[in-house]
């Protein structure tokens, strides 16, 4: 592998001149520039990363710690991160906590150690001292799509209450009383979101909720199955059901085909995050379409601008509103 000496040696100038000419800074002579650049070429020279770093103090390296890789939702927020900071010549560190706060843990240890730039979370749960000890430490971070009471970062959400009341506000128009939810787990911001905007819907409605029909899941695909599973159990079953995720909508709905539940004959269902291939279903599922590249772009753009240093105040917070989609599984005629 060449070295700068080496370049240094075949562009006939001093190792300081090759430095100044590779690394952009400082004077150097046109004349000199053009033989350093061809002698870079010619050795196939690529700077040392680590090095540069240690210099600059930057790795031009960005964390992005998921809370499931699993789901379509997040890999649309990974896709628009990633678009924009490539655009600005960083690179992303994936990680999947797995709604795991203890691999979530693991993870922002490892980050501090890598040292990266900034960060961009869709906190499991995890120690928010942690994350304090990331910004303590001058490494900057943007919360999406959830958030950690108390942690004072920049955040990008959806308004998880505007959708929810929107799908449950719907059931109701179509004369739906008895509506059950699968919501996420209640330690999580968007699953005590999400519960609180449902049950308060509810109340509104002067619809008093059965405690028998509020489960709580994990937001994983094998909790929203044995939900449906309990709630088919019951001898007075509700007659529309919201599932707060759409891996808990899958498991939900796979379980009702099972067992012979005809959708919405029998049960209508709303999912919250809206699928691609949800149109393709039997029937198609009515669902709150979250902006899931939106907010990654959004997320970015707050964290790049930190980064610049273009914005050393207070944390912003950014709210992106969901779209209701309506289809068949609700008992409606479809809008699109």
């Amino acid at each position: 592998m060449a070295t700068i000496r080496d370049v240094a040696r075949l562009a006939g100038v001093s190792m300081a001149t090759a430095a100044r000419a590779l690394g952009g800074y400082g004077y150097v002579s046109d004349r000199a520039r053009d033989k350093v650049a061809r002698a870079s070429r010619s050795l196939d020279y690529h700077p040392n990363a680590i090095a540069r770093s240690m210099i600059k103090g930057r790795t031009n390296t960005l964390a992005v710690i998921v809370s499931d890789n699993a789901n379509p939702f997040f890999a649309a927020v990974v896709r628009g991160v990633e678009d924009v900071v490539l655009a600005q010549g960083y690179a992303i560190i994936l990680c999947n906590a797995d709604e795991d706060p203890a691999k979530e843990a693991m993870y922002l240890r490892t980050i501090r150690q890598k040292r990266v730039d900034g960060l961009i979370i869709s906190p499991s749960g995890g120690p928010a001292d942690l994350l304090q000890g990331l910004l303590a430490g001058g490494i900057p971070a943007v919360q999406v799509d959830r958030r950690l009471d108390g942690l004072k970062t920049d955040a990008v959400l959806t308004d998880n209450r505007a959708g929810v009341r929107a799908a449950v506000e719907h059931l109701i128009r179509l004369g739906h009383r008895r509506i059950g939810i699968i919501s996420g787990p209640r330690r999580l911001y968007t699953g005590s979101e999400r519960l609180d905007a449902f049950l308060d819907t509810l109340r509104r409605a002067r619809i008093k909720p059965n405690e028998r029909w509020i489960l709580e899941g994990t937001f994983k695909e094998r909790s929203g199955y044995d939900l449906a599973g309990d709630l088919l159990r019951l001898r007075r079953r509700p007659t529309a059901l919201f599932v707060a995720n759409n891996l808990m909508t899958v498991g939900a709905l796979l379980r009702l085909k099972e067992e012979g539940v005809a959708i919405p004959q029998e049960m209508a269902v709303v999912g919250f995050d809206d699928m691609y291939w949800a149109p393709v279903l039997t029937p198609p599922l009515t669902a709150v379409a979250q902006p899931g590249y939106a907010l990654g772009t959004a997320a970015a753009q707050l964290l790049l601008r930190r980064l610049a240093a273009q914005r050393s105040g207070p944390p912003e917070t950014i709210v992106l509103q969901p779209q209701l989609i309506v289809r068949e599984s609700c008992g409606a005629r479809a809008t699109l």
